[in-house]
């Protein structure tokens, strides 16, 4: 009998810490939020505006979304060259980059009139191109067919050339040299119709090729230029400013619209003003750089004949307006 009631209290007794839990106020924890981190390479080196900038940029997202966005940074081609990031994006094996339209116009052919001779007049021209109906619809017709969706638009610099071995004023002066280019049609098809003998290779492989004589001279922005080292082994600084040159910022677009939409705002917001930063300061030390080099008195800073290098390389345009799409480059050219 004794142990009958004991098993009885016993029943009790649980019953009783059952039903209290079931009334208890306490809520069950709320499973942790989810936690996103993606990588962004870029091909520049680390002291270059685009990587303080980024760097800057990511710092601003890890706050905002309280550590549950977390962009990484890499740079100087540690993620692989353009083109291999270009490849690895449209796969989703890199997250994020900074890829110019001579490589993504290698996806979607019009995004090519971006990298054309003398597109746009100056920065601010190229800017509003990018950013306005023109731009976003390149950019949303190249993610279409790549998976690649454009977040904002660098403006990577005006490109002037280098050479080691002569002066050059115009295109005559080109016939015999060796410059370096990226791997992109429309670098290969403006070093040649200014007359020179384009050299594709990639950024990182440059500097060697520059002080072993492999190429005699090579065509960037000026940022680029100087962060990559590259008046070490050249003698002139030649200002043809033949493309002024956009490069956008890129995310997979699987890897977009994996986060949830408060985190595609921050990113969306965040990436706006770090290009709006990056723009200016880019914009603003290029004339100060130029100086900088031509008073260090190194390197021979020429003025070329800017109108021949202009005729001489409208056959680029001539002969790609038709592939770019119905008045594509003409369009550009009309927005004031």
């Amino acid at each position: 009998m004794k142990k009958y009631f004991v098993v009885v209290l016993l029943v009790l007794f649980a019953t009783a810490a059952l039903l209290s839990g079931c009334g208890s106020s306490e809520k069950p924890a709320a499973p942790a939020a989810q936690k996103f981190v993606y990588k962004l390479g870029h091909v520049y080196a680390p002291d270059h505006p685009f990587n303080s900038g980024l760097k800057e940029m990511a710092d601003s997202i890890k706050a905002k979304s309280n550590g549950r966005l977390e962009i990484q940074i890499y740079p100087a081609a540690q993620l692989g060259s353009e083109k291999d990031m270009g490849d690895s994006l449209s796969r989703g094996l890199v997250d994020m980059g900074v890829i110019g339209p001579g490589e993504l116009g290698k996806r979607y052919k019009p995004v090519l009139a971006f990298d054309g001779p003398y597109t746009f007049r100056d920065a601010d021209h190229a800017v509003k191109v990018a950013r306005g109906d023109i731009g976003k619809g390149l950019w949303d017709a190249l993610e279409k067919e790549s998976k690649i969706k454009t977040l904002d638009t660098l403006y990577y610099g005006t490109r002037w050339l280098t050479t080691s071995k002569k002066e050059v004023k115009t295109p005559e002066d080109m016939k015999g040299l060796k410059i370096r280019v990226p791997d992109q049609p429309m670098s290969i098809a403006i070093a040649k119709a200014m007359g020179a003998s384009p050299t594709p290779m990639a950024l990182s492989e440059a500097y060697l090729a520059l002080s072993q004589g492999v190429a005699d001279g090579q065509e960037n922005p000026i940022a680029t230029i100087v962060t990559q080292k590259f008046l070490e082994v050249q003698k002139y600084l030649v200002l043809t400013g033949h493309v002024v040159q956009m490069t956008p910022i890129v995310i997979n677009s699987d890897k977009y619209a994996a986060l949830p939409p408060d985190l595609q705002k921050i990113l969306m917001d965040e990436v706006k003003i770090a290009t709006d930063k990056i723009n200016a300061k880019v914009k603003g030390d290029e004339g100060k750089i130029i100086d900088d080099v031509r008073k260090a008195g190194k390197v021979t800073v020429v003025t070329p004949d800017m109108d021949a290098f202009r005729k001489a390389t409208r056959v680029v345009v001539d002969e790609n307006k038709a592939s770019w799409g119905p008045e594509l480059y003409d369009k550009i050219q009309a927005v004031k």
